[in-house]
């Protein structure tokens, strides 16, 4: 701020001792130091609460910024739990075992007739499964008699 040097302060004290005079020059100085302290002191008062202000300034800009984030954090938690939802529709698509097999749109659901028992054998995909009674095929004509 101010540079006074060596040759200043002299300058200064020889005007000092010659308005002043020899015996109230300490005085003045003991006054001038007292002066100088204070307003060393409200200086450093007035930086201090520059830098408290400053600090709570960045305090609000950050949690401001932090509104931010937790309004970012809701969202973010909003679509993940619409995507597992989501998901887990899919996965209850791809558990669901389906129609059972040979049947066909339109079939009636009924459970087997009585007796019925499931063949050892493999059921092709591509034949339809019928669970009516089979058809008895027509008698046969008697064979012609021999003369």
């Amino acid at each position: 701020m101010f540079e006074i040097g060596f040759w200043e302060m002299v300058l200064v004290g020889v005007v000092a001792m010659i308005v002043v005079g020899p015996e109230r020059l300490p005085g003045l100085a003991r006054t001038a130091g007292l002066w100088l302290g204070k307003a060393r002191r409200m200086i450093a008062e007035v930086k201090a609460e520059v830098d408290r202000e400053l600090h709570l300034e960045e305090i609000k800009q950050s949690l401001r910024e932090q509104s931010h984030l937790t309004e970012i954090n809701e969202i973010q938690q909003d679509l993940a739990g619409r995507v597992k939802a989501i998901q887990q529709d899919i996965q209850a698509e791809f558990d669901d075992p389906g129609p059972p097999p040979g049947w066909q749109p339109g079939a009636i659901s009924a459970p087997p007739p009585p007796g019925w028992k499931p063949s050892d054998s493999p059921v092709e995909e591509s034949t339809p499964v019928s669970l009516q009674k089979p058809v008895s095929p027509p008698p046969s004509p008697p064979p012609p008699a021999a003369n």
